[in-house]
């Protein structure tokens, strides 16, 4: 009897104990979605509900910002509308009238959460916010961001417009690809830009930028039903790590956990140099017969420690290709795989332009090659 009860006692301490383990117990997010990725391979370093669909407030607008920056110019001036001057919630407070350009527009939708400033930016590039806001959802589209729908510049709540953490992650790891976005992110205080002098000064509202260290951005937003929201890029040796915080109770918390997780339990690992030979192309009807497969930097790929036997390179294009081919065109993709799963893509440029023959000129010199040969 003595013995089932040690049996019995020793199956209920296994049942128990198979729950109460996990490899992620060292995080205790308050948010209801919450996510940290790579941002140059783009894998998934941690995830809580990642793909849950939720409103995201006003990290909308770093989406708004990407289509403002390759749409517009800098120093494009915007004349300030009714609309824009009358919508609720966090402001700038620019008046009916006013010509602002695009650039100061910018340090006020991202600094201080402008929604004036996303109304004006919309109307401006498409005319509407209704047809800024297909803008959006078409970019996310084209980013990765299936998930995605986006019916305004300013993120207050709306019917049908929603994202999810991982959605997020990967339109803020395009976004801070480039060099205008992560400035104005980055930025803390600033009241001139390369368009002049602006009409008032800016602060940041992102207190992560004072808190962590190397932390360049991004982005708060805060509605009733979208909770307390934000999304972080902190620097690493290699990249960037983008985090993103949906719904939460302590976002400057979550954030921190989420890239001190990532920076504690990740190794990052060269796969690939940039000077190193990717593949070699044989090109059909081009001045050129082979063309060299490069890549743009080295590239580092975050591993854990249990994983380092099961990485794995392959590269994937065609075995020949046709003129006329562009310099720095993509070609083909290195994909990166972690015990069978892919977690990193790579695109693979040419490392010239092929241009097509001209067959009128290759005929010719065929026939006069005939001809000397008589």
């Amino acid at each position: 009897m003595k013995y089932k009860k040690a049996i019995l006692l020793f199956i209920i301490l296994i049942y128990f104990c198979s729950f109460t383990y996990s490899p992620k117990k060292d995080i205790n997010l308050k948010c209801l979605s919450g996510v940290v990725i790579d941002q140059d391979s783009g894998r998934i370093l941690y995830s809580k509900n990642g793909d849950m669909v939720l409103p995201m407030a006003s990290t909308t607008k770093i989406m708004t910002a990407i289509i403002a920056i390759e749409k517009s110019n800098l120093n494009e001036l915007v004349t300030i509308s009714d609309k824009a001057v009358s919508i609720k919630g966090s402001v700038v407070g620019y008046k009916k009238g006013e010509k602002i350009t695009i650039e100061e527009l910018l340090y006020g939708l991202i600094l201080r959460s402008g929604n004036d400033a996303a109304i004006a930016i919309a109307e401006h590039i498409s005319g509407s916010v209704e047809a800024f806001s297909k803008l959006m959802t078409d970019k996310a589209f084209e980013i990765g961001a299936y998930n995605t729908s986006f019916k305004s510049p300013h993120g207050l709540d709306m019917e049908n417009h929603y994202t999810t953490a991982i959605d997020l992650a990967r339109i803020t790891a395009y976004a801070m690809k480039d060099e205008t976005f992560v400035k104005i992110s980055s930025t803390k205080y600033v009241d001139s830009g390369e368009s002049g002098k602006f009409t008032r000064s800016y602060n940041s509202i992102n207190k992560f930028l004072y808190q962590y260290p190397n932390s360049d951005g991004v982005k708060t937003g805060y509605t009733g039903k979208a909770g307390k929201c934000f999304v972080a890029s902190v620097k690493n040796p290699y990249g960037r790590f983008i985090c993103v915080v949906l719904n939460s109770s302590d976002r400057w918390r979550d954030a921190a956990q989420l890239v001190d997780y990532a920076a504690k339990n990740y190794k990052y690992v060269k796969i690939l140099g940039k000077d190193e030979l990717v593949k070699s192309f044989k090109v059909y009807g081009g001045d050129y017969k082979y063309i060299a497969g490069k890549i743009e930097k080295d590239l580092y790929i975050p591993v854990k420690e249990d994983e380092m036997d099961s990485l794995k390179i392959e590269v994937y294009a065609p075995s020949v290709l046709f003129s006329p081919i562009k310099e720095n065109e993509i070609v083909g993709n290195v994909v990166v795989y972690v015990k069978d799963y892919i977690v990193g893509k790579y695109p693979v440029f040419s490392d010239r332009e092929v241009k097509r023959k001209n067959f009128a000129q290759e005929l010719k010199k065929l026939i006069e090659k005939i001809a000397k040969m008589r």
